[in-house]
């Protein structure tokens, strides 16, 4: 049996190979091989799947690769997605496992379970759940049983977002009027690093308000950047309702922090295994060391400053995905952005699909996440947490619609909130 290795990404041992069919870079000799049999591939952006277990003709375990911190600790399996091919007709059963891993150096965290439902896609660009799911809780296994009906199907954890869709949205924006598109840094791995301004040039920006927004901090926290496209498109549009916002307001958008993580099919951590949502205390803009191994947390944080010392900023949202639960927290202390915040917090649930599960939580969960900058420098953030499981609000599981459509809303009352208050 033939193997082929994703530039040594995977490893085969001899004991499983005569029952294991990986097939990740498509070669053509591999090609040939499997001619005519279900072959798996995970030849483009943001593809993750670890060993693949081949059962029988059409029954395959997948171990989901995860994602270790630069410390060998703290893996996370939160993340697969694949090709398989030649499947239509076929009774196919793929059976996920290997989520359980650790989180903030606690062992046996599993970012799996029976309400968070794989999508599947023919042609990945329309996603929609499985219709049904088997969830084992003692063997922490989800197992999928389909009939695709064509020969090619894509799966993954929720609907991909990559740095290709990305550089489409931007190449939209380029010629609207009010929208600048500026490269902030890059990489470790030396993509370039994109940062939108969004106002109306006409008007004074003495006089407005700045909301911030940033989003992929995680790779596989997908839904933030289709809430993110969703704020884009409309407040860039050619729309009353959006110039009236321009006339009031800066919007800056870092729409894909870690861009690597998100081309490579990572979990959490850049390409040095730093996770890009903590350190930022840790970061000091004046040491090189901070530069080389989180570049991503470097040039973000010196852009949020190098703005805050130009122009206040009345809000920062940070965006993330969470398995269960949807929330607001934050470090801030002062009276004055905890009124703007809970008057933010309560617009989101009165005219939005936001559906928290918890109140608006003054705390500080992770000593050096993006939240201390409001210790280090009084920059108002607010993390925000939005579910991939059952939303009661909309009464299914957030499609990436739902997503587009929180991306305007979360524009609208973000403005409404800070414009509200009076300096």
């Amino acid at each position: 049996m033939v193997a082929c290795a994703d530039h040594g990404r995977m490893t085969m041992h001899l004991s499983t190979l005569l029952r294991s069919l990986i097939l990740v870079g498509a070669a053509a000799a591999c090609s040939k091989a499997w001619a005519g049999e279900i072959v798996f591939n995970l030849n483009f952006p943001g593809a993750s799947l670890g060993q693949i277990e081949r059962l029988d003709g059409t029954h395959f375990r997948c171990h989901v690769r995860g994602q270790e911190d630069q410390r060998g600790r703290n893996r996370q399996a939160s993340w697969y997605y694949f090709r398989m091919d030649h499947v239509a007709g076929s009774d196919v059963t793929v059976v996920l496992t290997d989520f359980v891993g650790e989180y903030h150096d606690k062992p046996g965290a599993c970012p799996m379970g029976p309400d968070i439902r794989p999508v599947f896609s023919y042609d990945q660009k329309h996603w929609q759940h499985f219709p049904s799911m088997q969830w084992n809780e003692q063997k922490k296994e989800a197992t999928l049983r389909f009939r695709p009906e064509q020969d090619t199907i894509w799966i993954a954890h929720v609907p991909p977002y990559t740095p290709e869709d990305l550089r489409r949205l931007l190449h939209d924006l380029r010629d609207r009027p009010n929208a600048l598109i500026e490269i902030i840094g890059k990489t470790v791995q030396g993509r370039d690093v994109p940062m939108v301004t969004v106002t109306d040039l006409q008007t004074p920006d003495s006089g407005k308000k700045l909301v911030w927004l940033q989003a992929r901090e995680h790779a596989w926290e997908a839904g933030t950047s289709y809430v993110m496209e969703g704020a884009l498109r409309f407040i860039t549009a050619d729309d009353p309702a959006a110039r009236a916002l321009q006339e009031k307001v800066i919007f800056k958008f870092v729409p894909m922090v870690d861009l690597d993580g998100c081309a490579n099919g990572q979990v959490r951590c850049n390409a040095n295994g730093y996770d890009v949502n903590m350190h930022w205390r840790q970061v000091d803009l004046r040491t090189p060391e901070f530069l080389r191994l989180m570049p991503e947390i470097w040039y973000t944080k010196k852009a949020i400053l190098d703005c805050a010392g130009h122009h206040r900023i009345d809000l920062l949202v940070n965006l993330h995905n969470n398995e269960t639960s949807e929330y607001l927290d934050t470090e801030a202390t002062d009276d004055k952005t905890l009124r703007l915040m809970r008057r933010f917090d309560k617009l989101l649930s009165q005219k939005t699909s936001f559906d928290p599960s918890k109140p608006l939580a003054q705390q500080r969960l992770a000593p050096d996440d993006t939240n201390s900058l409001y210790g280090q420098a009084q920059i108002p953030v607010l993390l925000m947490e939005q579910r991939i499981a059952t939303s009661t609000k909309l009464g299914r599981r957030p499609t990436v619609a739902d997503r587009l459509q929180f991306g305007r809303q979360l524009i609208e009352v973000a403005a409404e909130a800070a414009l509200t208050e009076q300096r």
